[in-house]
């Protein structure tokens, strides 16, 4: 089978709410210290938003889903990260349901990243010319897909300020991503 491969770094822009993870372990160098790896364990804190606040939401999340690989004899390692952008994220003011919001923008984030493995772990490459071609197209479809739910998560709990409906999306992100648990790790085997 042939592998026609290259390195995917493509970011993910939400302008909305979120809080992430301050656990910065595995992350690749190449990164910088001002990203922090989604971690289910671990989340975002006041001080991890360092941007200068700009435009009128009380938040603005900088997460994406990036892409890495490498091949040896077992075949394609792919690795997907989900990654919180520190110096490109922001909050107006320190309440705990703004923090709250802007963590499942970044929870969103890594939904979608597990869904996008899911795919990729599903995918049979055997008849195909590219993998990086299908990888790309798996890719682009699942972030188009994420940025309109995160665009529906802030229409339907305005911005975070219905309180009943953030604390629906938080149940049902996080019973997704429980569902999705096989898909957690960064790491997927193409052969």
């Amino acid at each position: 089978m042939k592998h026609n491969f290259f390195l995917f770094l493509i970011f993910c822009l939400s302008s909305n709410f979120l809080i992430a993870q301050s656990a910065n372990q595995n992350i690749p160098k190449e990164f910088g210290v001002d990203t922090i790896l989604w971690n289910a364990n671990t989340f975002l804190q006041y001080s991890d938003f360092k941007a200068k606040p700009f435009g009128s939401f009380q938040g603005n999340t900088y997460a994406g889903i990036i892409l890495d690989f490498k091949q040896d004899e077992k075949g394609i390692h792919l690795f997907t990260y989900t990654l919180f952008f520190c110096k490109h994220s922001f909050l107006k003011d320190s309440s705990k349901n703004l923090l709250n919001h802007e963590q499942l923008h970044f929870d969103i984030t890594e939904l979608y990243a597990r869904k996008l493995r899911q795919l990729i772990s599903q995918k049979d490459f055997q008849n195909e010319k590219s993998s990086a071609d299908v990888i790309q197209k798996i890719y682009n479809a699942v972030t188009s897909d994420l940025n309109k739910e995160q665009d529906k998560y802030d229409k339907e709990t305005v911005h975070g300020t219905n309180y009943a409906k953030q604390l629906t999306w938080i149940n049902s992100i996080h019973e997704q991503l429980k569902q999705l648990e096989n898909y957690s790790a960064v790491e997927v085997v193409i052969d």
